[in-house]
């Protein structure tokens, strides 16, 4: 039973984007709502969290992207708001550390 609930939950997932598709062509062709729309994208990295595929960890770029939906939503700043993105790799640079810092070690 618990197999063929993955296998369910994996063909979901695996359909997300073509139901994202649909969805945004209907929101923008019926209701005119093209700008709005482009959020149902949103559900395909979302969608193995949803479904319990995988389980979700706090990590640096999620809270950047919480931080940057909210200065868009709230505040109307998604315009300078993508800068924030650019911290992602500048934190994994210098607060990660690297496979070869563990190989100079040895030197």
């Amino acid at each position: 039973m618990s197999d063929k609930k993955f296998k369910f939950r994996n063909k979901i997932i695996a359909a997300t984007p073509l139901i994202c598709t649909f969805i945004f062509l209907a929101l923008g062709f019926f209701f005119g709502k093209w700008h709005p729309g482009w959020m149902v994208f949103l559900l395909i990295p979302v969608m193995p969290y949803l479904l319990g595929k995988k389980k979700l960890r706090f990590s640096i770029p999620l809270i950047i992207t919480i931080i940057y939906l909210i200065m868009g939503f709230g505040w109307g700043l998604w315009h300078p708001g993508w800068i924030i993105f650019l911290l992602v790799p500048v934190f994994e640079i210098f607060f990660k550390p690297s496979k070869s810092e563990d190989n100079d070690d040895e030197d």
